[in-house]
């Protein structure tokens, strides 16, 4: 029973890479690896899971690793974790995670050197990482009636610290740092969750999260408007120029969607891919099981931006197929809207493929 409600509830969290492969070899009692990988057309993300067994059916170690790359030219986001559940009763369960996310950056053309005006080319530098911490707590009700529930609430609290810089390149000459600017971003994502099973083959979900900022998260890092007006009375800014500028915001702000707003170990068909920071998300979803085997999953998603980005909506199924005991397989399929304030709507297809192995 324990075991049922340890997976019912305990969301997806990503652990150390190395754990992975190092504890997956190990015996013990029990233990599962997870490996899921999901795609867009310009998107790819990994997901690698596991757990272990530290006391017969009550406490579990958990470990991972998520990496993201949201643009095909830019550089990939990697987060690792490591934490407990620990089941206190038959019905409820307890969680606690660590989460570092590697140090990344990422350089973008801002305009190209024009040597007849003595104007170098110019490109901007984003770095940034992570830490931070998740405690969730669930609850299911674990009888054997035709209406069964399951309750869970989560909290996450995670800290960024954003470096910009801009970087000016003449002829072969090494890069100089023109300007440079930091900030600490922290970013609070409480989230609620319920299930309700009714009979043996249908199952009802209800999740929500809120996304609390330290600051702005369009503005956290960035340049300082003096810096920009230092920039704008230096270089002249032609129509190019000006889309590449374009072209860097949007890579900046999906990046900051997957990866400050703390989605990056959910990147799948049912959280979507954010295009920008996120302010609150809602996902309902339901579930028929054809059999202990075969079961479908029919989901939407609808995600509100921050002020100023519009928002998004996802449509998914999930299919789950058990090749015996030990084995689960699952495909999921999706298509992302994403809605700007001041644009046509974008369209994307999402696909991802998953395998459970338990020992």
């Amino acid at each position: 029973m324990r075991q049922g409600i340890r997976r019912g509830v305990r969301p997806l969290s990503p652990c150390a890479l190395g754990l992975l492969c190092v504890l997956g070899a190990l015996p013990a009692p029990a233990a599962s690896l997870t490996a899921e990988l999901s795609a867009s057309q310009d998107s790819r993300a990994l997901t690698l899971l596991g757990d272990v067994e530290l006391r017969e059916e009550e406490t579990f170690l958990t470990f991972g690793y998520s990496g993201l790359r949201p643009e095909p030219d830019t550089a990939a986001s990697h987060q690792l974790s490591l934490g407990v559940d620990h089941a206190l009763s038959e019905h409820w369960l307890i969680s606690g995670s660590l989460l570092v996310g590697l140090p990344k950056s990422t350089l973008t053309p801002l305009a190209i050197e024009r040597p007849r005006l003595g104007l170098p080319s110019l490109a901007a530098r984003t770095a940034y990482s992570s830490q931070g911490l998740s405690l969730s707590a669930g609850y299911d009700s674990g009888g054997l009636s035709d209406v069964e529930y399951g309750l869970d609430a989560s909290l996450g609290l995670t800290r960024y610290p954003l470096r910009r810089s801009i970087l000016t390149r003449q002829g072969t000459n090494a890069p100089t740092v023109a300007f440079q600017h930091t900030e600490r971003l922290g970013v609070l994502r409480p989230t609620l969750g319920a299930r309700l099973m009714l009979g043996t083959h249908w199952e009802l979900g209800l999740r929500g999260g809120l996304y609390l900022y330290s600051d702005d998260p369009l503005s956290a890092g960035q340049f300082t408007e003096q810096e920009q007006q230092a920039l704008a009375e230096r270089y002249t800014q032609e129509g190019e120029d000006r889309a590449l500028q374009r072209a860097f915001l949007e890579r900046l702000y999906r990046d900051l969607g997957t990866s400050v707003a703390g989605r990056l170990a959910e990147v799948n068909v049912v959280a979507g891919l954010p295009s920008a920071p996120v302010r609150f998300d809602v996902r309902p979803a339901v579930t028929y099981r054809f059999s202990s085997k075969v079961r479908a999953q029919l989901s939407y998603g609808f995600t509100q931006y921050v002020p100023g980005q519009g928002h998004g909506h996802v449509l998914g199924t999930r299919w789950t197929f058990r090749l015996g005991e030990p084995l689960r397989l699952w495909a999921a399929a999706a298509v992302q809207s994403d809605v700007p304030e001041a644009a046509d709507p974008v369209y994307t297809g999402l696909l991802t493929l998953g395998a459970e192995y338990t020992f």
